[in-house]
C-alpha cells in the first residue's frame, strides 16, 4: 500500500451513499446491527447520539421502529442487546448504565417483516427501565455482556465486564441474574492487569509506567480483550481455580504493537482480532479457538489473576492503509476491512488484493465567495491532504457493517419480498455522522 498517492487513490474510489436515515438531531455516537426476532425477522439497526436519543431502525423501510430518550439527555456511549430476554443495556456519559426491557405485553403481535405497513408505528413497542448502576465513563469505553457458561434452570445469568467505578485502568465484572427481582452481584472488583504485568516483569515494563485508561473492550469466543491508552491489548478468560476454589481471570493474550499510541477501536471476525490506533496500520491477531491447557502458571492470588508461564507477546500481521487516526474498524465477509478515520473518510479495503475499493465521505457545504474581482468559488482551502479535509468533512461518530443474509419468503407478498431481498443480497456499511445522519452504503 506504500508508494501511491493517497489523495488520488481515495478520490478515484469515492462512492455516493445509497440511503440516508434521518431522525437524530445531534451527532451519532453508537451504531450496532442486531437480530431481534421479537421485532423483525431481518436484522435491525440500533443508533444512539450525544443528546441521549436511542433509536431502533427497520432497515427494510428505512424508518424508526421505536426510541428511548435518556433522562438528562446524556451522551450515549454504547449499548448491548440481549436477544434471549429482550433486554437493552445503554451506557451514557453521565456514568450510568441503564437497563431497559422491551415489554412483552406490548410487543408487536405481528412480524414487521410480514406486515411492513406497521413498521413506523412506534407506539406498539414500549420500553421499561428495570435497573441502573454507576460505571466510570471517563474513558468513553464500551462494555461487554456475555452469557454465563452454566445458567440455572429458573433464570438467565450474564456477566457484565466494564470499567471499574473509580480506577479507569482496571475493570469490574458483575453477575446479572435476570429473574423476577433482577439480582446483581460483583464477583470481581478492581481487576488490575497492568499491576500484574509489572509485578511479573513482563516485557521489562517499568513499575512506574502507566497503561492509561481502558479505551475499548472486545469479545472473541470466551476471551475478553481490553485496549489501553498506551497501545497495549490484553486478553483474558474466566476460569475456575482449584486452589482458590473460585473463578479467577486468566491472561491468555498480550500485545503492544500500537505502543505508545492509544487503542481507538477493536473488532473480531472468525478467530481473528483487529485493532487500530493513530497509526496508519491495522493489526490482526489470530486467536486459537481452543487454547492449550497449561500446567505452569504465574499468579497473584490477591489480584485474582494468573497467566501461563509460557505466555509471550503475540506477533500480529499488519495491514497498512492510506489513512491515519483510524477511529472505527469492522470486517465484512472474508476479504473486506472497513475503516473510518478522524478525517471523516471511510474506506473499504480488499485484504485479498491490497486495494482500496470504495471511499465514503459526507462533505460540508464550505463554499466561500471571494471578494476579489479575480476571485472565484472555492472550497475554503487549496490543500487536498487528509488533515485539511477534517474541516471539510463531517466527522464519523460511529460505523458498523451488515453482511448479506438469507431470506425466508414464506407468507410474504411479492412487493415485500422484493424490498427485503434488496437489503439481504448486499453487504452494507452504515456510517453515523456528527450532524445526526446515518448513511447506508452498499459494499
Amino acid at each position: 500500500m506504500r508508494g501511491f498517492s493517497n489523495e488520488i487513490l481515495l478520490k478515484r474510489t469515492l462512492t455516493l451513499s445509497d440511503f440516508t436515515l434521518r431522525y437524530h438531531k445531534r451527532g451519532i455516537t453508537a451504531l450496532q446491527v442486531i437480530k431481534a426476532p421479537s421485532v423483525s425477522n431481518v436484522p435491525v439497526l440500533l443508533s444512539g447520539d450525544n443528546y441521549g436519543y436511542f433509536v431502533m431502525w427497520d432497515l427494510v423501510t428505512k424508518r424508526p421502529i421505536t426510541h428511548i430518550e435518556i433522562e438528562g439527555n446524556s451522551h450515549i456511549i454504547a449499548f448491548w442487546w440481549v436477544e434471549t430476554t429482550n433486554v437493552l443495556y445503554i451506557l451514557s456519559k453521565d456514568s450510568m448504565l441503564r437497563i431497559f426491557e422491551l415489554d412483552s405485553s406490548t410487543q408487536l403481535s405481528i412480524d414487521l417483516v410480514r406486515k411492513l405497513s406497521q413498521a413506523n408505528k412506534t407506539d406498539h413497542l414500549q420500553w421499561t427501565k428495570i435497573y441502573e448502576m454507576p460505571i466510570n465513563t471517563l474513558n468513553f469505553a464500551n462494555f461487554i455482556i456475555e452469557a454465563e457458561v452454566k445458567p440455572t434452570k429458573d433464570n438467565k445469568s450474564y456477566r457484565l465486564v466494564c470499567c471499574h467505578t473509580d480506577d479507569s485502568e482496571t475493570i469490574d465484572i458483575y453477575q446479572i441474574i435476570e429473574d423476577s427481582t433482577f439480582k446483581l452481584k460483583r464477583p470481581f472488583n478492581n481487576i488490575n492487569f497492568p499491576r500484574f504485568l509489572k509485578q511479573q516483569n513482563f516485557l521489562g515494563i517499568s513499575k512506574d509506567s502507566k497503561f492509561g485508561i481502558i479505551m475499548r473492550f472486545a469479545k472473541l469466543n470466551d476471551v475478553i480483550f481490553l485496549g489501553y491508552e498506551n497501545g497495549f491489548v490484553v486478553g483474558f478468560k474466566i476460569t475456575f481455580d482449584e486452589g482458590l476454589q473460585r473463578d479467577i481471570a486468566e491472561l491468555v493474550h498480550v500485545s503492544n504493537d500500537h505502543y505508545p499510541n492509544p487503542i481507538l477501536d477493536m473488532c473480531v471476525s472468525g478467530d481473528e482480532l483487529y485493532s487500530c490506533s493513530t497509526d496508519d496500520f491495522i493489526t490482526k491477531y489470530k486467536i486459537p479457538v481452543n487454547l492449550q491447557l497449561e500446567t505452569k502458571y504465574l499468579r497473584d492470588d490477591a489480584l485474582l489473576i494468573k497467566c501461563p508461564s509460557s505466555l509471550r507477546v503475540s506477533e500480529p500481521s499488519k495491514v497498512h492503509l492510506p489513512l491515519k487516526n483510524i477511529g472505527h474498524i469492522d470486517k465484512v465477509k472474508d476479504d473486506y476491512l472497513v475503516v473510518s478515520s478522524w478525517s471523516g473518510m471511510t474506506i473499504v479495503y480488499n485484504m485479498r488484493t491490497s486495494e482500496v475499493e470504495q471511499t465514503f465521505v459526507k462533505s460540508k457545504n464550505n463554499l466561500v465567495v471571494s471578494d476579489s474581482s479575480m476571485g472565484d468559488l472555492t472550497n475554503g482551502s487549496g490543500s487536498n491532504t487528509e488533515s485539511s479535509s477534517k474541516s471539510h468533512n463531517y466527522k464519523v461518530g460511529a460505523m458498523t457493517c451488515l453482511e448479506s443474509f438469507d431470506v425466508q419468503s414464506d407468507g410474504l407478498r411479492l412487493g415485500q419480498l422484493r424490498r427485503i431481498k434488496a437489503l439481504a443480497k448486499c453487504n452494507w456499511c452504515l456510517i453515523g455522522y456528527e450532524d445526526g445522519t446515518i448513511k447506508l452504503n452498499k459494499i
